[in-house]
């Protein structure tokens, strides 16, 4: 890439991770790897790189009727974007709530179509919950994700990755886990966060709990005071297979 190439992607706000694509990392909260990834293997992630402050939300399990709607109201207060990797199945049952968030402008995940244990399955049941799912967020909101999270991030990356790659999926993980799932209470929710915040973070929340629908205002403000940026996936990772020309 010549300078001006640079400097246009950078006026598009693709950020560092589409300029250098082979930047990519390895299991949830692993370290950054450079060059790990061959061009055959789909991008892996667990944390951007941090430039300009810059930190991605994220909302696994969804959508969830009232929950969703309630993490949807404080992130247009904040006026925040968001990235929420989603159920098939639950798209299936609520499109009408998938298609409302991908209106409001944030971006939408594959989190697999039942919630599996994707290390544990062969591989034409993973492609199955995957390709489902695709087309589940595909028909509700007539957007197709390009980024995929693991449930209990189970997923074999060297075997399991290469269907990821068929369905031009990137494979993504979190820095940062408040557990919310285990009902910690708000308070806990909130200091886990606000505590292992830092630039380039990708932190995992669940749009499928009361206590995380409670926090989520709290933990807003929090990370504005500190001066986060904050990017949906796409925006803090690129493209995971990002055209020729860029590699």
């Amino acid at each position: 890439m010549n300078r001006g190439e640079f400097l246009k992607s950078l006026a598009f706000g693709l950020g560092a991770a589409a300029l250098f694509p082979r930047i990519s990392s390895g299991d949830p909260a692993g370290p950054m790897i450079l060059g790990g990834e061959t061009e055959v293997n789909p991008h892996f992630a667990s944390h951007g790189n941090g430039f300009g402050n810059r930190i991605a939300v994220t909302f696994d399990d969804g959508p969830t009727p009232r929950i969703t709607e309630k993490v949807l109201s404080e992130l247009e207060k904040h006026r925040m974007r968001a990235t929420f990797f989603m159920i098939g199945q639950r798209v299936k049952a609520e499109p009408s709530l998938a298609k409302a968030v991908a209106d409001a402008g944030h971006e939408i995940g594959n989190h697999s179509y039942t919630h599996p244990q994707l290390a544990k399955m062969p591989a034409s049941r993973v492609e199955e919950e995957l390709s489902k799912t695709q087309d589940a967020i595909m028909e509700a909101t007539g957007k197709k994700p390009q980024w995929f999270r693991p449930p209990y991030g189970s997923f074999i990356r060297s075997t399991q990755g290469p269907i990821a790659e068929k369905l031009g999926l990137g494979v993504v993980y979190w820095s940062v886990d408040p557990r919310d799932w285990s009902q910690p209470g708000v308070p806990v929710i909130i200091s886990r966060v606000l505590a292992g915040a830092q630039p380039g973070s990708i932190i995992l929340m669940h749009d499928l709990h009361p206590q995380t629908a409670e926090a989520v205002s709290t933990i807003f403000d929090g990370l504005q005071e500190k001066f986060f940026a904050f990017d949906n996936m796409s925006r803090l990772l690129g493209n995971p297979y990002p055209p020729s020309g860029l590699v």
